[in-house]
């Protein structure tokens, strides 16, 4: 590669292997932008103009009326950096006059993969700052895949660019305005997919000021936000979100619908912060009916990598040494965020059917998470070993991602004995631990709880149900049909019950307003009940039934975690 000369004060030119048509390039160039100007033209192939490779160009110039008339055509198909945004071949076109040390063109043209179609026009002065650029187009969303690389994210769809470009050529300020319909984003690493993606910012030298940007979920709800980025080095930000019950799911423990607002502040590449409040308008937490499995992960080691496979690993962080991440550090994200949510996050499986509500505060980084308090039981069972024994306290504790901490605990009377069974853990992992008072051996407790007497005393027959009853505690599923009922009925509480006099009975619950709970309940013996609980605040509670039999009841209730 040899540098043959320059373009003005814009960039430096190279060739490699160059190809010359009807005239030196050399002469061709330099005059079209210099002085004098001359007539030619040239043709030249593979030239690395500021980085880029352009394959092909073809440039004729013609002095008229005391200017230089010219045209350029130019192909660029192996850039990288265009390449892997999709946009190769790019080509591009450009038709004008020089006078003196002005460059007026008459049409700026850019054409790509993608969707990439830009158009411009205007006036480009070598030296001062008269500056004057208008661009018009479109351009692939796909450009901005390199911001989320690191985490997989990908856009699509493109951006309607109206744009002007005044000032200087070592100096230029940019105002406009950028907007794009019909758009999409998808990160694997959140397992979320944005869609419908519409809205419009204004540019400015300094910011780029978001007028109007919504996006729906491709799980439900949807998302807007508002505010600004800055441009042209400067990297602060300040960005409201609106959350308008949106609907996530992280496709294993969680299904969520949200509302509320938030805002980050600071800088997009720095330090940030989150903050604002999120209510949760309804969760539903579930455990995995079967353990994990005890296999080790086989991590693989990398040998001989070819290149192309060495760029993915790249991309993705991962140590060709043994296949961790060993990725830099990335920007921090503070937090200052509010969960709340009064009642309807149901923590369901393995028996185990909960609700829980409160208030928890978000604090530290996206990266490590410090909740400060919990959300505490509001009502709860557990159908376990042919037993149904309710929940008398619990909570549901954030530990810094999207497997939450468990810690319920429940009680009854065995023989001679008060039986504990506590369930603690995270929820992709929870663990059932049995103890009593007086202190006995678990497989005495279970042989309590299940039987109503001591291990000495069982039959044979009911050791088998008792060594059944372990395997399924290992790890069994424990799905009723009252549970899968529940699930396609859409209520937020079924179960069968056995009232003081031994009759059953089938019991429903929905929420008919967010501090609103209907439930009724239906006897075998003809008997029904229905009960509305009302949630006047966070501690004050009323609640009145009525039933068939004529009785009713009304109170009003303080109820308070400390």
């Amino acid at each position: 590669m040899r540098r043959i000369g320059g373009i003005g004060q814009i960039a430096d030119l190279a060739v490699e292997d160059t190809r010359i048509g009807s005239a030196d390039i050399q002469a061709t160039i330099a005059d079209l932008f210099g002085s004098p100007a001359i007539q030619g033209s040239a043709e030249a192939r593979n030239l690395v103009v500021d980085g880029f490779i352009v394959d092909e160009l073809t440039a004729v110039a013609q002095q008229s009326g005391g200017a230089t008339q010219f045209t350029a055509d130019a192909m660029l198909s192996s850039d990288p950096t265009l390449a892997n945004a999709g946009l190769t071949p790019l080509r591009a076109s450009a038709r004008g006059s020089l006078s003196g040390r002005t460059v007026t063109l008459e049409r700026l043209a850019a054409s790509g993969r993608g969707g990439l179609e830009l158009t411009g026009s205007g006036v480009v002065p070598l030296d001062g700052d008269r500056l004057a650029i208008d661009i018009d187009g479109t351009a692939p969303l796909a450009l901005g895949n390199r911001l989320v690389a690191d985490r997989g994210g990908q856009f699509s769809g493109t951006a309607t660019l109206r744009a002007r470009a005044t000032g200087s050529i070592e100096n230029p300020q940019f105002s406009g305005t950028v907007s794009t319909g019909g758009a999409g984003y998808i990160d694997p690493a959140l397992n979320l997919r944005l869609v419908d993606i519409g809205g419009s910012a204004t540019l400015s030298s300094e910011r780029a000021v978001i007028d109007s940007l919504t996006a729906r979920l491709a799980t439900g709800g949807s998302v807007s936000v508002s505010g600004s980025v800055g441009l042209a080095g400067r990297n602060d930000v300040d960005l409201a979100l609106r959350l308008n019950e949106a609907r996530y799911a992280d496709g294993n423990l969680l299904v969520a619908t949200l509302g509320g607002d938030l805002r980050v502040t600071g800088e997009l590449a720095g330090q940030s912060v989150l903050s604002g409040n999120v209510r949760i308008e309804r969760a539903d937490i579930t455990i995995p009916e079967n353990f994990g499995s005890t296999a080790a992960l086989v991590v693989p080691e990398h040998r001989n990598t070819p290149p192309a496979a060495a760029a993915t690993l790249a991309r993705a962080r991962v140590d060709q040494r043994d296949g961790t991440s060993s990725g830099g550090a990335a920007p921090s994200v503070g937090l200052d965020v509010t969960l709340s949510a009064p009642n309807q996050i149901f923590v369901r499986g393995r028996g185990l059917d909960a609700e829980v509500g409160g208030s928890v505060r978000l604090t530290g980084t996206l990266d490590a998470v410090q909740p400060v308090g919990a959300f505490r039981l509001n009502r709860g069972r557990l159908s376990i070993l042919g037993q149904r024994i309710t929940f008398e306290e619990g909570s549901v504790t954030l530990v810094g991602d999207l497997d939450p901490y468990l810690d319920f605990r429940a009680r009854t009377q065995g023989e001679g004995s008060t039986v504990f069974i506590d369930v603690t853990g995270r929820v992709s992992d929870p663990s059932i631990a049995f103890s009593s008072n007086p202190p006995l051996p678990e497989d005495e407790v279970l042989s309590r709880l299940l039987f109503g007497r001591a291990m000495g005393e069982l039959t044979p027959l009911q050791l088998g149900r008792l060594a059944g009853a372990a395997a399924e505690l290992a790890g069994g599923s424990n799905t009723s049909l009252v549970d899968s009922l529940r699930a396609r009925t859409g209520l937020d509480d079924l179960d069968v019950v056995a009232g003081e006099d031994g009759n059953l009975a089938v019991q429903a619950g929905t929420y008919i307003q967010d501090n609103v709970y209907l439930g009724v309940q239906a006897g075998a013996d003809g008997q029904s009940r229905a009960t509305i609980n009302l949630d006047l605040t966070d501690d004050i509670k009323a609640r009145a039934s009525t039933g068939t039999d004529g009785e009713t009841s009304v109170g009003v209730f303080f109820e308070s975690d400390y």
